[in-house]
């Protein structure tokens, strides 16, 4: 009996010792939540009405394009998805915004708009910091 008692006693010091060793290893108190982060534009025409099925290319300040998916629709009519949270590894954590340049034409008339971005600290979410809502197509 003492044998299976002592057993125990040092298989609950390995677990306790495990759960240490594991929580020591979390670094700069990180923990991001399963919410999943977006923004989204509305594109319309000059009357205001959304328009769908334009041609979107996304760039860095560098002037690299991003691959940002789009889903308009699911969002609704004339919603494109500017950024994600896909896109927090290209993100700064120094507090200085970064610039991302949105662009949506039809073949003749373009729609522009320059958003700027940041992220937190642990790199769980992009934060728009500024940029329009809506942009008009001309």
């Amino acid at each position: 009996m003492k044998i299976v008692k002592n057993q125990i006693n040092i298989f609950s010091y390995l677990i306790i010792a495990f759960l240490f060793a594991s929580c020591s290893t979390v670094e700069d108190d990180c923990m991001c939540t399963m919410e999943y982060r977006y923004t989204l534009v509305t594109v319309v025409d000059t009357l205001g009405v959304p328009v769908d099925s334009l041609t979107v290319t996304i760039k860095d300040k560098d002037g690299d394009e991003l691959d940002v998916h789009q889903e308009s629709s699911i969002f609704g009519a004339g919603k494109y998805t500017v950024l994600s949270d896909s896109f927090t590894h290209i993100m700064c954590t120094c507090g200085t915004p970064q610039a991302i340049y949105f662009s949506a034409t039809d073949g003749s008339k373009v729609a522009n708009g320059e958003f700027m971005f940041n992220t937190d600290e642990c790199k769980c979410h992009i934060n728009k910091v500024s940029g329009p809502d809506t942009l008009v197509l001309r």
